[in-house]
């Protein structure tokens, strides 16, 4: 599908082959090669030249549409298609950014997120010891999500596909007509007893705020919480609470072993 759309958009366009390759920075027979089905190019490779047809990726790798693709109704990627390309963006010696998100661009990320351009303006940075993966950086928002709130700045993994959400597990989830929300996913099944497809529970770890339920189709993104950086506008410290229970305990211990 790949091959036949990218011959069908660039005779459309009425270009040469070498008039495409060079656009995309790659050699002529390269990209004579993707069009013959010999070989498939790299993501990066890949998003240019969807953004050179003003096309999606996945639509110009599994697009059943016919021509011109490009004047089919676009759809937003989201985490139960089997296609999808996530836009990145690479140092001076091609490692992958961690893009970040701050809370002033998040009305701009859940309508952009998939556009390299976007992408490309967001701040970024890297980190040591990740694994192998994909990132992005998030401002969180509120306190819901204890000891993360106002200030924090949380690392998430990208999640290829929704049968890859672990029930429990915290994520931060780009979310239709919701914005970005971070909270602990829990799986529900359906009457077949399969989790795939079925609505999720987001809960909150501060229990003064109710679970509530968002349908698969709606969540356009998932990154898994890995790490975060602390940057809090008020200091909270969970273990300056615990000492302060443990010390109470050991007086209640020492009155209780002090004879009378």
């Amino acid at each position: 599908m790949l091959a036949k759309n990218l011959t069908d958009l660039r005779k459309e366009k009425k270009l040469t082959q070498l008039t495409v390759a060079n656009a995309v920075g790659i050699s002529r027979s390269t990209y004579a090669d993707y069009e013959k089905g010999k070989s498939e190019p790299g993501a990066s490779v890949l998003i240019k030249l969807a953004t050179y047809f003003n096309v999606k990726a996945d639509e110009l790798v599994s697009g059943l549409v016919p021509l011109p693709l490009f004047r089919q109704p676009r759809q937003t990627p989201r985490l139960l298609d089997d296609v999808r390309v996530l836009p990145i963006t690479v140092d001076s010696q091609q490692r992958e950014n961690i893009q970040y998100v701050p809370h002033a661009a998040v009305a701009g990320y859940l309508s952009e997120h998939n556009q390299p351009e976007f992408i490309g303006r967001l701040p970024h940075f890297r980190l040591p010891k990740l694994t192998k993966g994909s990132y992005r950086a998030f401002d969180i928002q509120g306190d819901s999500m204890p000891p993360l709130h106002n200030g924090y700045v949380l690392i998430g993994r990208f999640v290829e596909h929704e049968r890859d959400l672990k029930s429990g597990n915290r994520y931060v989830l780009v979310v239709k007509n919701q914005g970005i929300v971070f909270k602990k996913v829990i799986r529900t099944e359906k009457k077949s007893g399969r989790e795939t497809g079925s609505p999720l529970i987001l809960v909150s770890d501060n229990p003064e705020f109710l679970p509530y339920t968002v349908d698969l189709a709606d969540v356009l993104e998932a990154w898994e919480m890995v790490s975060f950086i602390g940057y809090p506008d008020v200091y909270q410290d969970a273990t300056h609470l615990l000492n302060d229970r443990l010390q109470v305990i050991e007086q209640k211990l020492n009155q209780l072993a002090t004879p009378d």
